[in-house]
Parts: C-alpha cells; sequence; structure tokens
C-alpha cells in the first residue's frame, strides 16, 4: 500500500528547518537547496508544499507569532490588569529557550520586512494585535485601581517596545540580557507606568 503523508507535519517539519536555519546560520544562509537538504527532501518535494522561499518565509513569520499568542491565551487565561500584562509579557520576552528561538527568528525576518511588503505587515500585524492586547490591560488596570489614569496608547507603546527590545538583545547578548534581568527591566517600567510618569511629558 502507499505510504500515508500527513501534509500538516510534513509542512511543520519543513518551516521547523526553517526556524533552525534562521536561528544559527541568519537569513543570508537560507535558499531552498539548503531548507532541502538539513530536511532530507529533495527541491521538488519543497515545492510540493511552498511555491517558493517567499512563500515559506511568510508561513514561517506567521507560525513564530500564531505560536506566541496560543502560550498568551493559556498563560492569561481569566487574568486581568497587571497580572494579566505580566502573562503577555511573559510570553513574548525571550526567557526561554522557545522564546529565545523565537525571538532569533524573528529578528532575522526583521530585515527581510525593511525591503519586503508582505513580511512587514504581517510583523505590524501582530505588533499591533500585541499593541491592543496590552492597551486593553493598562486600561484594565486604570478601572481597578492598579495604576493612575495614563496615556494608555503611550503607555501600551512603551511596554510593547521594552519588549521589542528585549527580542534583539537577548538574541545579540543572552548572556548579560537573562531572564532575571529582562524581568528587572520589565518591574521597572511598570513601576514608571503606574504612576504615568512614563508618559508625562517634561515641563
Amino acid at each position: 500500500m502507499p505510504k500515508v503523508v500527513d501534509h500538516d507535519q510534513r509542512r511543520r517539519e519543513i518551516i521547523d528547518v526553517v526556524w533552525r536555519l534562521l536561528a544559527t546560520r541568519g537569513m543570508a544562509a537560507l535558499s531552498m537547496r539548503a531548507i532541502a537538504e538539513e530536511a532530507g527532501y529533495a527541491n521538488g518535494v519543497l515545492a510540493y508544499y511552498f511555491a517558493d522561499k517567499d512563500a515559506l518565509l511568510r508561513a514561517a513569520h506567521e507560525l513564530v507569532f500564531a505560536a506566541t499568542n496560543e502560550r498568551i491565551v493559556r498563560a492569561s487565561g481569566d487574568a486581568r490588569g497587571l497580572s494579566a500584562l505580566r502573562a503577555v509579557c511573559g510570553e513574548i520576552m525571550p526567557v526561554t529557550e522557545e522564546s529565545l528561538l523565537e525571538a532569533r527568528i524573528a529578528t532575522a525576518l526583521w530585515q527581510r520586512a525593511m525591503y519586503d511588503e508582505d513580511t512587514r505587515a504581517a510583523s505590524t500585524a501582530a505588533w499591533d494585535e500585541w499593541r491592543r492586547l496590552i492597551e486593553r490591560h493598562l486600561k484594565d488596570a486604570v478601572t481597578d485601581g492598579e495604576i493612575d489614569s495614563i496615556d494608555l496608547p503611550v503607555a501600551a507603546d512603551n511596554v510593547l517596545t521594552v519588549l521589542m527590545g528585549f527580542q534583539v538583545t537577548a538574541s545579540l547578548a543572552p548572556e548579560s540580557m537573562t531572564p532575571e534581568h529582562q524581568w528587572s527591566v520589565l518591574e521597572h517600567s511598570l513601576r514608571q507606568t503606574r504612576t504615568g510618569r512614563s508618559c508625562r511629558k517634561e515641563r
């Protein structure tokens, strides 16, 4: 009987190879030939699942954000306010082997996003989703009296910028940007947010 192939599983296996190559060799070393060799497939097999490298990179990019969002849903549960915000941040921050790998993949793809409209649009959409989520939890924190009234969009952008900074610095220098240090930096930012100091203009 012919072998039954799980096509979804094979697509994921190919994307896992792309993740591994991006994280260890970077965008410059990525080619359909390199992906096929690493996966142990012929080039024709890759073409069956992905029309070209662009399609493969888009799928890899989307899966990074999807994996993070799945963890966010599980981690935040029914929490709200600052507890929910910390849960969200903890899944975006590169504080585990899994999330550090995702950060390395994301930062490799950001270079591509500078000139590729599809990659830029995917990154922007993901950041917008996280920004709205962060702002919602900050709004709940204001309602619940955990923090003072603040400029919510600015405060949300402040948190998101800190998180994106972790993605870069932890990818480049994980020995100094440790999980413990990331949490300390985040808590410092949240302490400023609680009093609105990070959102007030100097007079």
